[in-house]
């Protein structure tokens, strides 16, 4: 039969259980303090913050959740998952982040993805989704945990700043003057079209236009009158270049340049010659140009069947059609096929 403790014993056994029970009150009190520290941290934050279990329940949220993104207090979200909130959180919206939320259950980790949330103020916002699964001491997976960043400012100065951009890229192409292509946009597109399969049956055709006697223009009649004279033989080349694969450039002070295509030489020749005789129709007074005393154009005119031509070759060839139809007396086309 075992021995009765004495009082000595008792007494120190009651001393133990009293500093036990001290300490777990005193631990109790600070495990609730940490949690009361917790739950201000989290719904002090203005990002939602949201916590689900295995099922798919909502446990917990904070403020930010209940009111920015459900618009209803938190009490009326705990204990329910997504597909007993309809008046909140449309069912095909449910059935998505449901969908989420699963792969991430069978695939323990982090997520991380945007997507677009309609807020309790009925506007529409961007926010970044971070998910990660919290695991049991048997490491299988207790729920998820979820925060959720506000990123609509941040994507809209991105869409801002991506399309000015885009504007800044298109200026770089084009010419301040006349409002066509540069030569930056015909250095790109020139190799851009050598390499294009094109079907066979169509041959790739590229002009250089001279004004005829253009500084000569310029020193009778002034600058401001000259630019007024390229920006309306601009006008009249890039009106002829209309087809999405047509392109007109300006090249220098007073050149210009055509790319496109045609199904044979013959078409080419047409074309360009109606651009030469468009821009004589316009009637511009040339006194320096002893022959018409009307501003007049001469052009090469190349039009390519041997698709293997390097760039540099194609391009010496028609400046010297251009050079050629200037010697034969101007307002002219020279043509040739390679």
């Amino acid at each position: 039969m075992p021995k009765k403790p004495g009082y000595e014993e008792l007494e120190a056994r009651i001393k133990s259980l009293e500093k036990t029970a001290g300490d777990i009150n005193n631990l109790s009190e600070q495990v609730f303090e940490d949690l009361q520290f917790l739950k201000i941290i989290i719904d002090t934050i203005p990002s939602p913050i949201f916590y689900k279990d295995r099922s798919g329940v909502y446990r917990h949220c904070n403020q930010a959740f209940s009111k920015t993104i459900l618009g209803i207090d938190h009490k009326q979200i705990v204990g329910k998952s997504l597909f007993d909130l309809p008046d909140q959180i449309p069912s095909e919206l449910a059935d998505i982040y449901a969908e989420k939320d699963q792969y991430l259950f069978d695939n323990p980790g982090s997520q991380s993805y945007t997507g677009e949330v309609k807020c309790s103020d009925n506007r529409t916002r961007t926010f970044q989704f971070y998910k990660s699964t919290i695991l049991t001491e048997s490491r299988e997976v207790a729920g998820i945990v979820g925060i959720m960043l506000d990123v609509t400012q941040f994507e809209e100065r991105s869409s801002r700043l991506s399309m000015k951009n885009s504007e800044l890229e298109s200026l770089s192409y084009i010419d301040a003057l006349t409002g066509i292509f540069n030569r930056r946009k015909f250095e790109e597109t020139f190799s851009e079209q050598l390499q294009s399969s094109e079907d066979q049956s169509r041959m790739l055709n590229i002009a250089i236009i001279d004004i005829d006697f253009f500084k000569s223009y310029n020193d009778i009649y002034g600058h401001p009158e000259g630019d007024k004279s390229l920006k309306l033989v601009a006008n009249i080349i890039d009106s002829a270049m209309r087809r999405p694969d047509d392109y007109a450039f300006r090249i220098g002070g007073e050149e210009f340049c055509l790319l496109f295509w045609t199904r044979d030489d013959s078409s080419a020749k047409i074309l360009a010659d109606r651009i030469r005789g468009d821009i004589e129709k316009l009637g511009i007074e040339h006194t320096g140009n002893k022959d018409t005393c009307l501003l007049t154009i001469s052009m090469g005119l190349l039009s390519i069947r041997n698709k293997t031509a390097d760039k540099t070759s194609i391009y010496e060839e028609v400046d010297k059609l251009l050079y050629k139809a200037k010697r034969s007396g101007r307002n002219q086309t020279e043509h040739k096929t390679v």
